[in-house]
Parts: structure tokens; C-alpha cells; sequence
């Protein structure tokens, strides 16, 4: 049994990997906000041990679970709402940065980082996040925690928030939304879902708290993570069009490319396939898998259901 602390336990890939790894029979320490919403965790909440990281000495809780295997960094602010640069940095760098060194100290095996394969030119939380990556290759080099940073694709899968494009998209779909405003959709982008994410991130964790991975010279890494397949997004909202049978009108063009759009991205998958994992959802399956838990669990939280 490993002791894991899932830091921003009540989102979308935190809560995932607090699920599974509880699952699994390993004592989960779920760090999460105060005034979050633990409706993801509802199911888990008697074999987890949930703490607030509001109190001011909230890296003491990481020192009183001592030893600890790995760290899972999962917390972050996209900056969806308007927040303020600062906001930005003081949550995806200063924040992390205090997780980090708490880790540190309280000599965990492995800090496995939620990163992001965005570029930092796209946006502030990009850059954000490629100055926390900055921050941990600095301090994997006084360090014996070994420090992972997966850079990864655009997750996609059950219970993501509705703000996120395939939710939204899904939804729109779903409730048979008259019209549905796109960009052209010609960028292609790598999707991937919940479901392997979690798997490559047990795949880390369980190779890094083994005796071979200790014993890596390298104190920080980079793995990425996706599908490994760049898809046109035009493709993937006409698949979600035909597998929810929507009669929604798809209006490609009538939506503007946000500045520094990416036109391609594509997991390179070879550093983790050496780990021994690989993708087991093609995009067809991952959306069908996704519209099923819309159309059951998600059901009450579709805006158009009565």
C-alpha cells in the first residue's frame, strides 16, 4: 500500500486519480480547497482522508503523513474567469512551488506534476505553467524527490466541467441546441481520455516508487501524455454531432481562431511507452464512453433537462 496526496482533489483529474487509486487499496490524502465542491468524491469519502489547505500551516499535513510515496499536482487556475495575472502565478507557480518544497521535506519518493503541452505564447496559464517546470527542474537538483512533469494533451471524459470545449460541445449536442457557433475547426489537436490519463499517471507512480526508480540519476523528467493522434477539431464535433444523433447545426467559420491558436499539437509517446504504457481509447470510444455518463449520471446537469 502507497500513501498518495492528490492535491485539487475535487476537479476534474484530480478527483479521477483520487477514484482510483483509493480503488486500489492505497491511503489517499485529498488536499483540497474549502469552499470546493466534493460532489466527484461523494462516492470515495469514507476510504479517503480529506484536508483543507486554507489553514495557514497547511504543509504540516504532508510532514504528519510521512513517508510518503508520491505527491500528485493536479491544482490549477486556467484563468477562465478574468483572473488577474498575479492570481495566475500565486496559484500555478507560488502555490505549486510551496507544494513542491513541502514535498521536499516531507521526503516524498515522487512529485508527479499536472503540466500542460501547450506552448507558453498561447496564454497566461500556459506560461504559468512552463514557469512552474522551470521552478521544478531547479529544485529536482538539490533534491531526492524525484520530480515528474507530465505535459498533457487536452483531456477529455465523464464529469469534466461544462466550460471545457468537448463538454460543451457534447451538451450542445445533447439538448439539440438550435445553433452551435465554431471556428473553422481545422486545427488539429490530440485528444485524450480521463481514463488513460489516470492509467499513465499509475503507471508513474508505480514505476517511480519501485526500487528501478529510485534509483533513476535523473531527479527531473518530462513525459507526454495523449492520444498520440492529432485529430481536426471540425472531425471531432462532427463525431460527437453523429454519436449523439443531434439535430443541432453545426456552424463552422462563425467563431473566430483566439489569438496564438495552435494549429497542431501531438503527443510524442515514446518516453512513456518504454514505461510500458499505451492509449486504450481511440476517440470514438472515449466520446461514446463520455456521452453515456452525460446521459445517465450527468443527466440532472444537462441545462436543457427538465
Amino acid at each position: 500500500m502507497l500513501t498518495i496526496v492528490v492535491s485539487g482533489a475535487s476537479g476534474f483529474l484530480g478527483s479521477h486519480l483520487v477514484r482510483h487509486f483509493a480503488r486500489e487499496g492505497h491511503q489517499v490524502i485529498a488536499l483540497v480547497r474549502a469552499q470546493s465542491s466534493l460532489r466527484r468524491l461523494n462516492d470515495v469519502m469514507d476510504i479517503i482522508q480529506l484536508r483543507s489547505v486554507d489553514a495557514e500551516n497547511w504543509e504540516d499535513l504532508l510532514m504528519s503523513a510521512k513517508p510518503i510515496d508520491a505527491v500528485l499536482h493536479t491544482a490549477t487556475d486556467y484563468g477562465r474567469n478574468g483572473d488577474s495575472f498575479s492570481r495566475l502565478v500565486e496559484t500555478n507557480v507560488v502555490w505549486a512551488l510551496r507544494m513542491a518544497e513541502a514535498s521536499i521535506r516531507a521526503h516524498a519518493t515522487c512529485f508527479i506534476n499536472a503540466g500542460t503541452a501547450l506552448p507558453p505564447e498561447v496564454s497566461p496559464y500556459a506560461r504559468s505553467k512552463s514557469h512552474f517546470s522551470q521552478w521544478q527542474a531547479l529544485l529536482a537538483d538539490h533534491s531526492e524527490t524525484c520530480f515528474i512533469d507530465v505535459a498533457l494533451e487536452t483531456m477529455y471524459g465523464e464529469d469534466d466541467d461544462p466550460a471545457k470545449f468537448i463538454t460543451q460541445v457534447i451538451i450542445a449536442c445533447l439538448c439539440n441546441v438550435e445553433r452551435l457557433a465554431l471556428t473553422t475547426g481545422e486545427q488539429k489537436r490530440d485528444f485524450v481520455c480521463i481514463q488513460d490519463v489516470v492509467a499513465a499517471f499509475a503507471r508513474l507512480v508505480e514505476f517511480f516508487t519501485s526500487d528501478q526508480g529510485r534509483q533513476c540519476t535523473s531527479r527531473y523528467m518530462r513525459f507526454a501524455v495523449g492520444s498520440g493522434v492529432a485529430v481536426a477539431v471540425r472531425q471531432v464535433v462532427e463525431m460527437i454531432h453523429r454519436l449523439t444523433a443531434s439535430r443541432t447545426m453545426l456552424d463552422f467559420g462563425a467563431t473566430p481562431h483566439r489569438p496564438h491558436e495552435v494549429m497542431f499539437s501531438e503527443a510524442d509517446l515514446s518516453a512513456m511507452r518504454r514505461l510500458g504504457w499505451s492509449p486504450q481509447y481511440n476517440l470514438e470510444a472515449g466520446l461514446n464512453r463520455t456521452i453515456a455518463w452525460w446521459k445517465t449520471q450527468g443527466k440532472e446537469r444537462l441545462r436543457c433537462a427538465g
